[in-house]
């Protein structure tokens, strides 16, 4: 009996130990994300206050399909920029008929009309040719990029649904401006207000996706500058012309070109929308990933983490109830609480570098007791490793994603990576 006993000890035993080694990892894995905001916050400080050469003419460029509930507090927002340099606002609408036109139209007028707009000019315009290869939001990028002012030397990108700081084209600028770098972006960090479990869950993931994101240099197009000798040269928009998305797709052509991009963590902004269900949750994780699968060079080491954790926590659980280690039982819940400890651990590091209004005048989870942010990351844990297993596997064999209320169908990937995607809309 007990040599019948020993295959199921052995493999307790092991599972034990990939659990501590996995958590170690992880570990060192924040305790690098820790360090790294903090050093470049400091590095910051040290910058002048001015970009050498003055201040770049500016374009922010806005695509839009559907009216986000927050585009009008949005584009307020964008009115608000204490840039001290030249910058105009270009938005990229998919129809006029789209519901985005009608408030995008209104808001611009409002906001003009009332002396509060700090751009030059603001210009709304139709996409004018839907694309049969690639994206509607990558087509309408290279709308923008094509009809750019002469002068604009600074693109940035920004979402519908993110209420920037009113010096956040100023840190763009001052960031990009920096020797050598030719692109940079900040990240998101969910704040969520109503505690359903997902919009919890998102915000779990989400923190273990800032770290990697920032590790392995995964930029996020909702906060993104990039310097026009980048656009000019071609690369990352003919790379457009067939790809899902613009912020993964643009760290091969910046390494051809010989520019380095830089996370800059001042720009992380402020996600407080909890209203996507858990069912529309998963899938767009899934859409998150799968760009990272079709563009980006480190897609590897993306799955490795994400099947690496799936595979271990269902083996650990399933041998668990199989098994009836305690030994493995307990380790399993010291992992869990370890991953509870890094989120806050990661938390604490996201919110002290948030640099929006809304947080500074509002502290949120930083004036909750530990004990309830505590409970609020553990309730969602187990939840949220599932959701993200499940999430990897549609992103890893996949062959449509559904964004917008259009469904696209991949086609191929090149030999290089990321770039070489292609997709394909199918339906509206």
């Amino acid at each position: 009996m007990g040599l019948s006993l020993t295959p199921t000890l052995v493999l307790s035993q092991a599972l034990t130990l990939i659990l501590v080694l996995t958590l170690a990892l992880q570990t060192l894995l924040t305790g690098w994300f820790v360090l790294r905001v903090r050093r470049l916050l400091q590095q910051r400080q040290h910058w002048p206050d001015e970009p050498q050469g003055g201040w770049p003419e500016a374009e922010v460029v806005l695509c839009l399909r559907g009216a986000d509930p927050s585009l009008a507090s949005a584009l307020a927002a964008l009115a608000a920029q204490s840039y001290a340099g030249r910058w105009r606002l270009q938005l990229v609408v998919d129809s006029r008929a789209d519901p985005a036109w009608s408030v995008a139209e209104a808001s611009l007028a409002a906001l003009e009309a009332c002396g509060r707009a700090s751009w030059q000019t603001a210009g709304l315009q139709p996409l004018e040719q839907r694309p049969r290869r690639g994206s509607l939001k990558s087509a309408s990028l290279r709308q923008a990029f094509a009809g750019l002012h002469p002068t604009t030397a600074l693109v940035a990108l920004v979402d519908a649904d993110a209420i920037v700081s009113a010096q956040w084209l100023s840190d763009l600028a001052r960031a990009c401006c920096q020797p050598g770098i030719g692109a940079v972006s900040g990240n998101r960090w969910y704040q969520t207000k109503g505690r359903s479990l997902a919009g919890r869950v998102r915000a779990a993931w989400n923190g273990g996706a800032l770290v990697l994101m920032t590790l392995l240099q995964i930029p996020w197009g909702g906060c993104l500058a990039v310097r026009r000798e980048v656009i000019d040269a071609g690369v990352w928009s003919e790379l457009l012309s067939r790809s899902l998305c613009e912020d993964t797709s643009l760290i091969q052509p910046l390494r051809q070109l010989g520019w380095r991009y830089a996370f800059r963590p001042e720009l992380i902004t402020l996600g407080q929308d909890d209203s996507l269900p858990l069912g529309p949750l998963a899938a767009w994780i899934s859409r998150q990933l799968l760009t990272a699968r079709l563009h980006h060079p480190a897609w590897p080491l993306v799955a490795l983490h994400g099947a690496g954790s799936a595979l271990l926590l269902g083996t650990a659980s399933a041998w668990l109830l199989l098994g009836r280690s305690g030994l493995l039982a307990g380790t399993l819940a010291l992992y869990e609480l370890g991953c509870v400890g890094l989120l806050l651990w990661i938390e604490t590091t996201a919110v002290a570098a948030l640099a929006g209004p809304d947080v500074k005048n509002d502290p949120g989870r930083r004036g909750e007791p530990l004990w309830r942010r505590t409970w609020d990351w553990l309730s969602c844990l187990p939840a949220t490793q599932l959701v993200y297993g499940l999430a990897l596997w549609r992103a890893c064999c996949d062959r449509q994603v559904r964004w917008r209320g259009v469904t696209y169908r991949v086609l191929g990937r090149g030999p290089s990576g990321g770039p070489g995607v292609e997709a394909r809309a199918l339906d509206d």
